[in-house]
């Protein structure tokens, strides 16, 4: 599946089995403007930032390199600025896949543009045409104390479909989880109730509990958050 197609597929797997954790997903037009910002997220008690396309490399202060993907910046921008006013709130937020880049590259972190940068790559990230979205296909090793290790244990394996990674890690972001060649695979915020993976777990939710875990998790941290309105 191309990077253009997966904010798309992201979300409509995610909607789909939202409402059964008592949340009411609310899709919110990647086209709206600025302006609309702080009224659309005055209106919801949680934010889920899906998978996409690649992130314009302008906004952690990079060229594009010949290997990145497909961009919009006009997503990028309207992403990040909505992203902004969520950490102002400390509204409840999951990052999935790219979620988790833009939440490292608003907090002045970067990215790796292409995998093949990344001088100590030893594991296939990304199983497009090679597995199913249903398989786990790598493992991760997972730090102590943390909602990761809660979900998953100290090791687990997950699915994995990304050329890029974090790189420069904001200090804003605690990693928590790291693939066996070093990529971080999960972080959370430090002033922020920020989670985020870098595997795509709204395939996974079906078959494997701990995925389905994170979603649970947003849910009722959006109903804590709702109550302190």
């Amino acid at each position: 599946m191309p990077t253009s197609c997966l904010k798309k597929y992201s979300i409509n797997r995610v909607s789909n089995f939202m409402g059964s954790l008592h949340g009411i997903p609310v899709i919110i037009p990647p086209k709206s403007s600025l302006e609309s910002i702080s009224a659309l997220i005055d209106r919801i008690d949680g934010l889920l930032l899906p998978g996409g396309k690649d992130i314009d490399p302008y906004f952690y202060d990079e060229e594009p390199s010949l290997k990145l993907g497909a961009i919009d910046s006009t997503l990028d921008a309207f992403e990040i600025e909505f992203l902004r006013q969520a950490y102002e709130r400390d509204l409840p937020t999951l990052g999935i896949c790219r979620g988790l880049q833009l939440a490292n590259v608003f907090l002045g972190g970067s990215l790796y543009q292409d995998l093949s940068d990344y001088d100590k790559l030893a594991v296939k990230h990304n199983q497009y045409q090679t597995a199913p979205w249903q398989a786990l296909t790598h493992s991760i090793e997972v730090k102590e104390d943390n909602l990761i290790q809660d979900f998953f244990g100290t090791s687990a394996r997950v699915n994995s479909f990304h050329h890029q990674a974090l790189k420069d890690i904001s200090s804003e972001l605690i990693p928590v989880a790291y693939s066996s060649d070093g990529i971080v695979e999960a972080a959370v915020g430090k002033n922020f109730n920020f989670l985020g993976v870098q595997w795509h777990p709204e395939t996974l939710y079906q078959d494997h509990e701990n995925s389905l875990k994170l979603f649970i998790h947003l849910v009722g941290e959006a109903k804590k958050f709702a109550k302190q309105r």
